[in-house]
């Protein structure tokens, strides 16, 4: 089945795919508007104020366990929000990506496989990992996510 997904690169070159029906909006963050939170997971950087709303703002290299690459924190960060999938709930997070890199059209009917970029504590996180362009990318389970940042918050 052809379905559309977000593209976008995290350190090291590790592609993710977001599902289409789970991105809000692309949003540029300041480090310094980023209220932190005491007493909450190292990978979750805090809370910023969008459209008069609280937004977590997720660090996905330590959510994903992944080396950095050296981004510095005095530079704006560009996140993707992902919304959940499931009916009636209106939890939201911004992702920071190191890059966005546009709308695919991928088959996810091929045979699940294995990729070296894809760490085994990553792959929780994953509905199964597609080959397109001779590029590996990793689908995310949006639900999965929010589930496990709904039980380091409370």
């Amino acid at each position: 089945m052809q379905k559309d997904y977000v593209s976008v690169e995290l350190s090291q070159s590790i592609n993710l795919a977001l599902p289409l029906e789970n991105m809000g909006t692309v949003i540029q963050i300041e480090p310094e508007k980023i209220c932190l939170v005491p007493g909450v997971s190292n990978y979750l950087l805090g809370v910023i104020n969008h459209q008069g709303s609280l937004l977590w703002v997720l660090d996905t290299e330590q959510f994903f366990q992944i080396e950095s690459d050296g981004h510095t924190w005095k530079q704006s960060l560009t996140a993707i929000i992902m919304k959940s999938s499931l009916p009636g709930t209106r939890k939201r997070v911004a992702l920071v990506v190191k890059k966005i890199q546009g709308v695919l059209n991928l088959n996810t009917e091929s045979e699940p496989m294995l990729s070296n970029c894809f760490l085994s504590p990553f792959q929780c996180f994953l509905d199964k990992i597609v080959i397109d362009n001779n590029a590996a990318f990793g689908i995310l389970d949006t639900d999965t996510i929010f589930k496990v940042i709904q039980t380091k918050v409370n």
